[in-house]
């Protein structure tokens, strides 16, 4: 099941906000509850401090020291907020009520001993009632109980939690809508995001996110993707053109060939003649196997950069045993190498990539160099830094083909000089 992402927005939203509504709710109704009957409970306290005043005790047995005025109060008759008031002894049995109470009594609670606050019922109906001991010499000899109806207050209540609990779902549900419309006009950029990546193919690499308006979250996120399809772009041209290149360098190689021996087999040759073209077949043979060797190990190096097994590499003694490799071809041209390194200089890499990258610049310092000259190679420090200088007297290179110098296949004006041999090809750490 697919779910919109403005609906877990808002069903999230929407559920944390519901357990916050929840304790707010909670706490308005224990509020309102609290405030009501702590009212209660001082209107009952007032009338029971009242009636205290007007009860006695003699021989332990309570009694009202003025009836005539105790029957001319209100409790004669049932009122709409009537106070009943209750003299019991200490076994809780009625020794004097009022009025109003007719045939039902209070209950006292025998367990407490001194004054007590709670509530009960009375002929069905819901009551506040509190009750004070009455003592004589410290002695318990009865209880004042007075108690008000709390119905009223009691359906005030009930009715602010009938209304909680009916305007909770309804608060989360306007929540949920109201919430859901917000996420979906917030996320409206990410949706043109997602359309316009939606359409960048193969064929159209070039095209490019809009940066959103607002320098936020989904701005950043947009540059990163431009920043993405930079390197994608990148890549698959240099793959394109390692192709393109890699297919010339072995198309021109079998041409060569195949145009070779199309001419042997036109007519009959001398034996020299034949030594010669099938030589010269398989020095071209022998370039391309070279060629494919090289591009298996570019593409080897190309998929396994994170594989690299990197240690440490003593520069001077990699380049000597590089130029004992080379010695042929530097005498053959006469050539005179001067190495000069003060120290030992180590490189933290992959050995085999680091020769044969050193291996690269003095062998092309050799077959650029002119008969006779001399090669200069340095190793020194600056700062922190390794230089590693390879210095030929040979026919140079242009400044503006510099930058081209690490494409793949890249020669600097190979028609000029046919007979120095190389494909060109770049490895870079």
């Amino acid at each position: 099941m697919i779910t919109s992402y403005e609906n877990k927005i808002a069903s999230n939203f929407t559920l944390s906000t519901a357990l916050l509504v929840a304790v707010i709710f909670f706490v308005i109704y224990y509020v309102v509850d609290l405030a009501v009957f702590n009212g209660l409970q001082k209107d009952i306290t007032f009338e029971a401090d009242k009636h205290f005043y007007e009860v006695g005790v003699k021989d332990g047995v309570p009694y009202i020291a003025d009836k005539a005025e105790w029957f001319e109060r209100e409790y004669r008759e049932l009122e709409v907020n009537p106070v009943f008031v209750q003299i019991t002894d200490q076994n809780g049995a009625v020794i004097e009520k009022s009025p109003n109470l007719k045939q039902d009594a209070l209950r006292a609670d025998l367990s407490q001993k001194d004054k007590a606050f709670f509530r009960t019922k009375l002929k069905g109906l819901s009551i506040a009632q509190i009750q004070i001991g009455l003592k004589e010499r410290n002695k318990l000899a009865g209880y004042l109980v007075v108690a008000i109806p709390i119905a009223e207050s009691e359906r005030v209540l009930g009715t602010l939690k009938n209304v909680l609990l009916i305007a909770f779902p309804i608060v989360l549900l306007v929540l949920f809508f109201v919430t859901r419309f917000i996420a979906g006009k917030s996320i409206q950029p990410v949706l043109s995001v997602i359309d316009t990546a939606s359409t960048i193919t193969n064929e159209n690499l070039t095209t490019r996110i809009p940066l959103p308006p607002g320098k936020d979250e989904l701005g950043r996120l947009v540059v990163t993707i431009n920043d993405l399809l930079d390197r994608i772009e990148n890549a698959v041209d240099r793959e394109k053109q390692f192709t393109s290149d890699a297919s010339h360098e072995l198309r021109t190689s079998l041409a060569v060939i195949k145009g070779t021996l199309e001419v042997l087999i036109r007519k009959p040759r001398s034996a020299q003649e034949y030594v010669e073209k099938i030589a010269y077949c398989i020095s071209e043979i022998d370039r391309i196997s070279y060629l494919v060797d090289q591009l298996l190990l570019l593409a080897r190096f190309e998929s396994q950069k994170k594989a690299l097994e990197s240690r440490s590499t003593d520069l001077a003694e990699l380049t000597a045993t590089i130029l004992q490799r080379q010695q042929d071809h530097i005498l053959d041209k006469g050539l005179s190498v001067e190495l000069q390194t003060g120290e030992h200089f180590d490189v933290y890499s992959d050995p085999y990539m680091v020769e044969i990258i050193i291996e690269n610049l003095i062998s092309n310092a050799i077959k650029y160099s002119d008969p006779y000259e001399s090669i200069r190679i340095e190793i020194g420090k600056l700062n922190s830094d390794i230089i590693y200088t390879v210095t030929d007297k040979g026919i140079g290179i242009a400044t503006d083909e510099i930058p081209k110098i690490q494409e793949p296949f890249y020669r600097s004006n190979p028609l000029q000089h046919p007979q120095i041999t190389g494909n060109g090809l770049a490895f870079r750490l």
